[in-house]
């Protein structure tokens, strides 16, 4: 009876596999490490710094966005009052085909 190409023995495979386990074990730990010393000597990244007009207007957002949030966070509602939303699920239609 022949052995057909893709049959292999026991033995064989069993190497393979503990060979292939070690190899994925070890391999992630020295790429871990790599990265390591890689991280410890990188800059900062230097970017072009803002201009003076973009620099206010950052500021004019962030003392606008400030101001709407005091407003939102000082309004009371009276007690009772309804929800403004409610989520619910909607269940899943089965058996429809388009």
């Amino acid at each position: 009876m022949k052995k057909s190409p893709r049959t292999m023995q026991r033995r064989r495979f069993v190497t393979l596999l503990a060979l292939g386990g070690g190899a994925l074990v070890s391999a992630p730990l020295s790429r871990a490490a790599s990265a390591l010393t890689r991280a410890g000597t990188r800059e900062p990244a230097r970017g072009r710094a803002p201009s003076a007009a973009v620099k206010r207007e950052i500021e004019t957002q962030e003392k606008s966005l400030a101001e709407q949030l005091k407003t939102l966070r000082a309004y009371e509602l009276p007690p009772g009052s309804p929800m403004a939303f409610s989520f619910r699920p909607l269940k899943a239609k089965r058996g429809v085909r388009r």
